[in-house]
């Protein structure tokens, strides 16, 4: 009985060691296995966190190219809106200069009255790309610059606009002419005496002129009825203004038969001509008043610049006979010969005609 009580106890200190044995070998595994999902863990916590940053650099950079998008259609449409700028200044000028001859009125100040045609313009054009792009603008004349090219003017004028973050503010500067525009001061001086009228070119007085130079008490006043000028102002090509009498003055009679208009300190510029100004303190331009024809040699009138005959100081000028390459008559008995009346010192020696 003692033999048999000593190996039952044998047996169950055995069976316990190998139940501790087994108890620390689970304990390692599990140990093991809690490492092995605690790295598991970190490592997808690790992707997760690498993944929401590259995702926000993601959006921040679709943001940066919105906002560049935003930042490029906003200064496409501003040059957009100053390229219109140059083109209602100048339909501005045109308008203007309409008014005045449709009234036969002079404008008491062509640069306020450009200002005010101007502004509406771009007011207008303003709402325009509001209702289209949602960008306020705000515009509008500074001033008007006379420059040293008298057919010329420079345009300044004020721009800033507002979207949301974006905003803009600039001094645009356009140069504007007059070329292709209507002169007004024959029709300003002339309107009150009968007989003036003109087409598409040219001005042709009939009666007017000749009445309006006696008035002025000017001698041989009647060589100007029937004389003609340019309606159109146009700047002469041929430069230095001393070559128009080369040739026999053929190049001042091609001038003449295209209205053209020359530089001229005397003279008025356009936007004084508006005024009813035959001369002002801009350099400005001159044309010639084509008299009519004679037979008679030697005679003496008003000279023949716009900016003297027009003037409250009429001076004379001399017989200029140019161009006569024949003796032979003309089918209205008139020799083929072209005339004006110039004065010796001035515009004779300023158009190369000291020698006719």
């Amino acid at each position: 009985m003692n033999v048999k009580s000593k190996n039952n106890e044998n047996y169950k200190n055995k069976k316990c060691k190998n139940k501790g044995k087994i108890s620390i070998i689970s304990l390692l595994e599990d140990e093991r296995a809690n490492f092995s999902i605690i790295i598991a863990g970190l490592m997808l916590i690790g992707f997760l966190i690498l993944s929401i940053a590259v995702l926000n650099m993601a959006i921040d950079k679709t943001d940066e190219n919105i906002q560049a998008i935003s930042s490029d259609e906003f200064q496409y449409v501003m040059k957009d809106y100053m390229r219109n700028i140059p083109i209602l200044e100048r339909e501005a000028l045109e308008e203007l200069g309409d008014e005045v001859m449709e009234n036969k009125y002079p404008s008491q100040d062509s640069k306020a009255d450009l200002k005010e045609l101007i502004d509406e313009k771009l007011s207008l054009k303003a709402e325009e790309y509001w209702e289209n792009y949602n960008i306020h603008i705000n515009s509008s004349l500074v001033s008007i610059e006379n420059t040293s090219n008298p057919f010329s003017y420079k345009f300044n004028t004020y721009i800033s606009s507002v979207k949301g973050d974006y905003s803009f503010e600039r001094v645009l500067s356009s140069d504007l002419d007059c070329i292709g525009l209507r002169d007004p001061i024959p029709l300003l001086y002339c309107k009150g005496h009968y007989g003036l009228s003109y087409n598409d070119t040219c001005y042709s007085y009939g009666n007017s002129l000749s009445e309006l130079l006696k008035r002025k008490g000017v001698e041989n006043y009647s060589l100007y009825v029937n004389a003609s000028s340019p309606l159109i102002i146009r700047k002469c090509p041929f430069d230095p203004y001393a070559h128009h009498g080369d040739d026999n003055g053929k190049i001042m009679k091609n001038c003449r038969d295209n209205g053209y208009y020359h530089e001229s300190r005397d003279g008025a510029c356009y936007l004084c001509r508006l005024e009813g100004k035959c001369g002002c303190e801009h350099y400005g331009f001159e044309t010639f008043i084509n008299p009519q024809r004679t037979n008679e040699t030697g005679l003496v009138s008003a000279c023949g610049s716009d900016h003297v005959i027009f003037s409250d100081d009429v001076y004379p000028g001399v017989e200029v006979i140019y161009n006569n390459e024949s003796d032979v008559s003309d089918l209205n008995g008139q020799m083929p010969y072209e005339i004006l009346y110039l004065d010796p010192h001035g515009h004779k020696v300023k158009y190369g005609m000291s020698d006719f």
